[in-house]
């Protein structure tokens, strides 16, 4: 009877802490001395409003990893803030809760890195040879990256400020990046999914049915379909604010959508929003926040829609998927042997949607191009062959593919024994 009681305990313990990990919502965040740098990472309960960890501000002491696999303790003297952890703002993040990592796309940089919340103190990877070489200048707001999530079939999902950059990426080992390319409106739309005036900014959260969901900065709510890419108009988020701006969206423990205002200090409201579907009414979670900067950008371990059950023995949240019919025309590259062994790797691009020629990048840890090489890509699925440079050493390398206008498409790791 005691070891009984003593199992219960432990399934009703296991169940807490898959409860607690649902409320949990990452954030980044400014302070008001700085309220436009968004800077600070942390987690809120949003059941009460109340900070639950204090997970990275400029003033902690941190680490850093980057592709060649060597750690790096944080420079006192490290000024330039585009070196620092979070490059110098985020408004781009999601939380893998398989891999308990929290990925990030620093605004001024495209590079996708990741806080290993696995780690007691802040510990951080840049994937510095798996750049997606999309920002011109530092000024290039259209290609910003500001919207981030974990979709359902737990792939990393990126957007650009025009829509014209869908990219996708793996979350556990070392993540394969792959850009999927332009959202496609909805004939029927009366909003644009690319128009800067009202679908830039903003966030993306992943969907129980496979979909992702576009909230932008100006509070219009769009369908993205996958693998088609096809955007459906939903509708403009109602009762906001007048000032009220949706910078970060998450989801809670309910599957319902959460918006908040990257421009709250200050102001008489809230600064966080239940949204309600389908008449996308709003209302404001007015419990705690206190001391709450401006928030660019929020992430949770929820899916839209989701519906929790209360299973004891695993605290699992269930949820059904649909995938769309045209699954199988969805563009893929493999690169294999991985690892090489005998000097030759070969890549297989299937349906890839522009025909024409691409460039083949290699780069060794330190970003350095060690050699190129051309891919004509015209059938359905095409197989190009590389030989490994001989006079480079064994180690760990990056295959990058650009298109005609010198865009990286996909990045991977390549291992050579």
């Amino acid at each position: 009877m005691r070891s009984f009681v003593i199992l219960i305990l432990c399934f009703t313990g296991v169940f807490a802490v898959a409860q607690q990990s649902s409320r949990k919502t990452y954030i980044i965040s400014s302070n008001s001395a700085s309220p436009l740098l968004y800077n600070h990472i942390s987690t809120l309960d949003m059941q009460s409003g109340k900070s639950m960890e204090d997970l990275y501000s400029v003033d902690k002491k941190y680490s850093k990893r980057t592709t060649d696999r060597r750690s790096y303790e944080k420079d006192d003297n490290e000024d330039d803030q585009l070196k620092t952890p979070t490059g110098g703002s985020i408004a781009a993040t999601a939380y893998d809760a398989r891999t308990n990592r929290l990925f990030y796309i620093p605004l001024q940089l495209s590079e996708l890195r990741y806080m290993d919340l696995k780690e007691s103190s802040p510990c951080f990877t840049y994937l510095q040879g798996q750049s997606l070489n999309l920002l011109h200048n530092k000024e290039d707001v259209a290609n910003q990256i500001t919207r981030m999530t974990i979709g359902s079939d737990g792939n990393g999902y990126a957007l650009s400020n025009d829509g014209e950059h869908l990219i996708k990426f793996t979350t556990q080992g070392t993540p394969v990046i792959q850009d999927l390319g332009v959202l496609i409106d909805n004939p029927k739309n009366t909003v644009m999914v690319r128009s800067s005036c009202t679908s830039w900014g903003g966030d993306i959260v992943g969907c129980a049915d496979g979909s992702l969901y576009l909230i932008t900065v100006r509070n219009h709510v769009f369908k993205i379909s996958l693998p088609s890419k096809k955007c459906d108009y939903i509708g403009m988020i109602k009762n906001l604010p007048q000032e009220f701006t949706s910078n970060g969206a998450s989801v809670d423990e309910n599957g319902d959508l959460l918006v908040s205002c990257g421009v709250s200090l200050g102001k008489n409201f809230s600064p966080v929003y239940k949204v309600k579907f389908p008449n996308l009414d709003a209302e404001p979670l007015t419990k705690g926040f206190a001391g709450i900067g401006n928030i660019s950008d929020m992430a949770s371990s929820n899916l839209l829609f989701q519906k929790p059950t209360k299973n004891i023995e695993t605290g699992v949240v269930a949820f059904s998927q649909t995938v769309e019919t045209d699954v199988n025309n969805l563009p893929n590259i493999t690169i294999f042997p991985n690892p090489v062994s005998r000097g030759k790797f070969q890549i297989r691009t299937t349906n890839m949607k522009e025909k024409g020629e691409y460039k083949m990048i290699l780069m060794d840890v330190n970003g350095k191009a060690v050699m190129e090489g051309k891919m004509n890509i015209g059938l359905k699925t095409n197989i190009n062959s590389f030989n490994f440079p001989s006079t480079h050493a064994k180690g760990v390398y990056f295959v990058q593919i650009a298109d005609i206008f010198n865009r990286t498409i996909y990045s991977q790791q390549l291992i050579v024994e």
